[in-house]
């Protein structure tokens, strides 16, 4: 009877879950920015380059004073930029999918739009200061002079844009530096998640990969 009680123990105990750590709002952030940042540090780097080519496209095209071709080149920068972001995402979800099918690592579809929030986080920043001297814009004049400065930064940081703005004025509101970080958070979610089923990954590395082998 001992022996059958020792066995069945020992059986319980090979087939218990261990315990999972907890760990607070600041150490869970802390890991998830340190497994999280060589994306991290890439969606900076695709923003910084996009950037200057959207700037460099648009200053091109105005000085054409051709209108059709500022929102043509502004339509094509910032669909590049967004498929870039693309196939980024769905690479980071492909890689991931090793590890979730090795069941070492559970699978989170909102990772890639996670992870992309806290990438935008300057334009976030940014634009809440921008929104901060609008409110206040009342109060004196140094609350417009923060309004006006945010909002330059802020549109100039995002200049893939720019020829689209040409016909729109939504890029004076400070709205705006909220709802243009929108685009990039919704493709790098949907990338992210069809990559971890290794979905629609036609111009990616790591479909190229597979289709070679």
């Amino acid at each position: 009877m001992n022996e059958n009680t020792d066995n069945n123990f020992a059986s319980e105990q090979g087939t218990q879950k261990p315990a999972t750590e907890k760990l607070g709002p600041m150490a869970r952030l802390r890991r998830f920015l340190k497994s999280n940042s060589d994306m991290i540090v890439k969606l900076y780097v695709h923003q910084f380059g996009l950037t200057v080519f959207g700037y460099l496209l648009y200053s091109a095209a105005s000085a054409s004073g051709n209108k059709p071709l500022v929102f043509g080149l502004g339509i094509f920068s910032a669909i590049f930029y967004l498929i870039l972001l693309y196939v980024l995402s769905w690479d980071v979800g492909a890689r991931d999918k090793i590890r979730i099918d090795g069941g070492r690592l559970e699978r989170d579809i909102f990772k890639g739009a996670k992870v992309t929030l806290v990438g935008m986080a300057p334009n976030l920043v940014i634009a809440l200061i921008s929104l901060t001297g609008y409110v206040l814009r009342g109060v004196g004049a140094w609350a417009n002079g923060l309004y006006g400065i945010a909002q330059i930064v802020g549109v100039f940081l995002n200049s893939m844009y720019l020829g689209i703005d040409e016909y729109t004025t939504f890029s004076t509101s400070p709205l705006y530096l909220f709802v243009i970080c929108l685009p990039a958070i919704a493709v790098c979610g949907f990338g992210y998640a069809l990559g971890t089923y290794e979905k629609l990954g036609v111009l990616t590395s790591v479909g190229n990969k597979s289709k070679k082998r």
